[in-house]
């Protein structure tokens, strides 16, 4: 495909996923985070990065340091069967 196709594709996903994150935060009743503080637009994408680069095994010392502070994750049984 062109660049102009790949670039419309990603910038109307990009305001499709703000859309339904818009959607979201106006059923759970709350606004999001970064309408007070706007630091919140950069740590939020940048804690989506990190989870998925533990995810994929990278930087294992950092999340052994983790897990030492705050323990490791732990799935509720109860909410799993739901």
């Amino acid at each position: 495909q062109s660049t102009l196709v790949w670039l419309a594709s990603g910038i109307g996903m990009f305001v499709v996923g703000w859309a339904i994150q818009f959607v979201g935060h106006h059923y759970e009743g709350r606004k999001p985070a970064f309408v007070d503080d706007v630091t919140g637009l950069i740590v939020g994408p940048l804690f989506v990065v990190v989870e998925l680069a533990l995810l994929l095994g990278m930087r294992r010392d950092l999340k052994e340091q983790i897990e030492a502070r705050v323990g490791g994750v732990r799935v509720n049984p109860k909410r799993a069967a739901a």
